[in-house]
């Protein structure tokens, strides 16, 4: 044990200095014993503060918790930092409490007065010293639409004609057959055509087309038409096309979208304008901000951001914009993928010819340019080339296009170039066009049946086109057009085209047309009209056209449109002309079909005859219908809970009315959008409730939506109840339906408003201060008139 104790005084002990007679050896040891002896000061604390911080005059909602830190420098902790959106720092500190900090010292261009009275603190920093911002002032891509239940349509259009003094009967019909369902839309289409003796029939398309509208993207099976090219021209054929379709999402904006930066120093709100017109307004944080996706009109224009702060400071910003649909915002990618065989004679004979592959390929490759390669391959030719678009300064959009095709025809070889320019500009007053194409003797069109006689002589040589026409002085506006063009062949023609509309008092316009050939055909042709609209939707009109042929022809017209709707309309034509002095039309829309009928007379008083119908037979849902033309477009059938007779509203104008069945089918909705669909309450008999009167449908081309209104019958009656003494209960008594039935609220003199009641015994119970009774009610069967019952006299509960 003592050895132990040794050795461990000996290891605590100083060391012992190799010669223990030095003068500084003492010295140092006489210091650092008197150091030793001297008592011990703890280390300095930091100064707690809690704080009412306001950081440009915006007080934060909490008490913050502030440091003073090693330096006198104030440490904010991490959390009112992101609070007060102050951009972070590259360094942190600690708090005593282990939470991060950040020194308000070394915050840039930033000061700050701490008040300890009071104890608050007030910062004022820049507006960079902020988080940024970004606001997207398009909506979010729409979720695409439910896929439509199966149904069945039959397209129809039926016309019928008779010839001036009688003759043959003559006419045709149009017929289309559609077939829809979650697996996509199969449709047939055919004309059957009649002179009076012989009858034809031709098929025109049939195809089978699946969308995806997730992907923006849709495949044809069948008989279809080619894309349309930069330098080429669209053609038709039947096989297969994969392509993008942005039409599925319309809220989707393709083009370059420009955008605005600016700054606050303050809670704002930022209000732009689009060439002088109010466009959108909404608040924003302090910070830097970014808006994009901004809603501009195409062409060239002007966008003023005026940010307007707290203390009604503005600050202006303004930037000019040109916005074209030929550019593709950057990195979005457009493209259509073609292959089978080339069809001509569409309508009669029906041929499918060469068989071909095509692809086109766009992509958006920065804000200001954007590049197209097609190419086409055929048995007999090949043709391959590129188009560039893009932004002349934010002036204008110019184009370029470079192609070259090769093919072989009977005992030669042919290979030609092609080069297209074109320039054009649009702004809000009017805008204009310049486009030139010239192409050599051996570049072949795609679809071109190769090796004919004169194929090549009949093809372009020289193409100029120029457009331009907006708003002149005042109300005075106009256009102008030239059209120049040769062939190889030797055929040049060369035509003008001048219009002038002036829009006169009471909405009458007065429109001045002159056309004007520079070829070998110098004839020409001018026409004035006059319109004036009148009172409930008539429009009345005169026109006098002459030409260099020295006919001078005057036609006087008046005509009421037909409704959106169900309803008439008719037309009145009287004219110079001898082979149309009178003409006489009618146009009508039911339910089941749109119809037309049309009067006209010559000078020698004969008279030619044409009536014609169309609509659309089809089953949906169970739910055979007869109806107008769907067309192209879509429908829905509405069931509204078997009540006949009930309006419904498209986009607020009545369209139909329900049948026996309590069904109406609305035709005309729009692809890909959202149509509105309305019923109004003020229609249903008043024992019917229902809960939502307007419901949007978004439907697939060519097919259609159910849409269901949850009409219920409800009995209604003013009860009037009284206490057993004969008083009325209190006002504002709650009476409730048993067992689970909603409550209601009792009004003066005791009387309360009951809905959804059933008939027979009806059990109340009445609640209220200090008190509550209940009943029985027998509610009487009723023709749906609200009934009104009592006094009744509750008994205590």
């Amino acid at each position: 044990m003592w050895l132990a104790w040794g050795v461990m005084a000996l290891v605590w002990s100083d060391p012992l200095p190799a010669v223990t007679n030095d003068a500084a050896y003492w010295a140092q040891k006489e210091h650092t014993d008197r150091q030793k002896a001297l008592p011990r000061t703890p280390a300095a604390q930091p100064e707690v503060l809690l704080l009412e911080v306001r950081i440009n005059q915006q007080r934060l909602a909490d008490v913050v918790r502030a440091e003073y830190g090693p330096g006198a420098v104030l440490l904010l902790p991490v959390e009112a930092w992101a609070a007060a959106r102050l951009a972070p720092l590259a360094q942190t500190h600690t708090l005593s409490d282990g939470r991060l900090a950040y020194a308000l010292d070394t915050l840039p261009s930033a000061t700050y007065r701490l008040n300890r009275q009071n104890m608050s603190l007030e910062i004022e920093a820049p507006a960079n010293a902020f988080v940024g911002s970004t606001l997207v002032l398009q909506g979010a891509l729409a979720t695409p639409p439910p896929r439509p239940q199966p149904g069945v349509l039959l397209n129809y259009d039926l016309s019928l004609q008779r010839g001036m003094g009688g003759g043959p009967l003559s006419g045709g019909v149009a017929l289309e057959v559609v077939a829809f369902s979650q697996l996509g839309s199969w449709v047939s289409s055919a004309l059957v055509r009649t002179d009076g003796t012989q009858r034809t029939a031709e098929r025109l398309d049939s195809f089978w087309r699946y969308d995806m509208p997730g992907r923006l993207e849709t495949l044809v099976l069948g008989d279809t038409v080619g894309a349309v090219g930069g330098w080429s021209r669209p053609v038709r054929y039947g096989g297969i096309r994969w392509a993008r379709d942005f039409g599925m999402n319309p809220s989707f904006v393709t083009r370059p979208q420009p955008s605005l930066s600016g700054a606050a120093a303050l809670p704002s709100t930022v209000e732009l304008l689009v060439n002088n017109a109010r466009r959108m307004s909404q608040p924003v944080p302090p910070g830097p901000f970014e808006l994009t996706h901004l809603p501009v009109v195409t062409g060239a224009g002007v966008l003023n951001l005026v940010v307007r702060d707290l203390l009604g400071r503005e600050t202006v910003v303004q930037q000019r914009y040109y916005a074209s649909p030929r550019l593709l915002a950057p990195g979005l990618n457009d493209f259509s993928l073609e292959t089978g065989w080339l069809r001509t004679g569409y309508g009669q004979d029906n041929h499918y010819g060469d068989f071909f592959g095509a692809a086109t390929w766009r992509r958006g490759m920065s804000k200001r340019l954007t590049g197209e390669a097609r190419v086409e391959l055929q048995a007999a030719r090949r043709a391959a080339g590129i188009e560039l678009a893009g932004l002349v300064s934010d002036w204008a959009v110019g184009r370029v296009a470079l192609a070259t095709s090769s093919g072989s025809s009977p005992g030669a070889n042919e290979q030609g170039q092609l080069l297209q320019l074109g320039i054009e500009r649009n702004t809000p007053r009017g805008g204009g066009t310049l486009q030139f194409e010239q192409a050599s003797r051996s570049f072949a069109p795609f679809g071109e049946v190769m090796g004919t006689p004169l194929a090549a002589a009949q093809r372009a040589h020289q193409r100029w086109l120029l457009g331009m026409g907006g708003a002149l002085w005042g109300s005075l506006s106009g256009g102008l057009s030239y059209v120049s063009q040769t062939r190889w062949s030797g055929e040049r023609t060369k035509n003008t085209t001048l219009s002038l509309d002036w829009s006169l008092w009471q909405r009458a316009s007065l429109t001045l047309a002159l056309n004007k050939r520079f070829d070998s055909d110098r004839a020409w042709r001018a026409s004035l009209r006059i319109s004036l609209p009148l009172e409930g939707g008539l429009v009345t009109g005169s026109r006098v056209e002459m030409g260099s042929d020295g006919l001078v022809t005057a036609a006087l017209s008046a005509a009421r449109n037909p409704p959106a709707g169900l309803g008439l309309g008719w037309r009145v034509d009287t004219s110079t002309q001898e082979n149309q002095r009178a003409s006489l039309g009618l146009q009508g829309s039911t339910s089941a079909m749109d119809w037309a009928l049309d009067l006209a007379g010559d000078a020698a008083g004969r008279i030619a005859t044409r009536a014609g119908v169309r609509g659309t037979l089809g089953l949906m849902a169970d739910l055979p219908f007869a109806s107008r033309a769907v067309g192209q477009g879509s429908f829905a059938v509405v069931d509204v809970g078997g009540l006949a007779g009930v309006p419904i509203k498209r986009s607020h104008q009545v369209v139909a009315k329900t049948d026996s069945r309590g069904l109406a089918f609305v035709p005309g909705l729009l692809p890909w959008q959202e149509n509105q669909i309305e019923i109004d309450p003020v229609d249903l008999p008043l024992d019917m409730a229902v809960g939502q009167t307007v419901q949007q449908v978004t439907p697939y081309p060519g097919s259609g939506s159910v849409v269901v209104f949850a009409v219920r019958r409800t009995r209604q009656a003013l009860v009037v109840l009284q206490q057993s003494d004969g008083t009325s209960i209190p006002l504002g008594a709650q009476v409730r339906l048993l067992p689970d039935g909603p409550e209601f609220v009792a009004g003066r003199r005791g009387e309360v408003w009951l809905t959804d009641l059933a008939a027979g015994h009806q059990a109340l119970r009445v609640r209220w201060a200090g008190g509550g009774c209940k009943l029985v009610l027998t509610v009487p069967e009723g023709d749906g008139t609200p009934a009104k019952i009592g006094p009744l006299t509750c008994s205590k509960d």
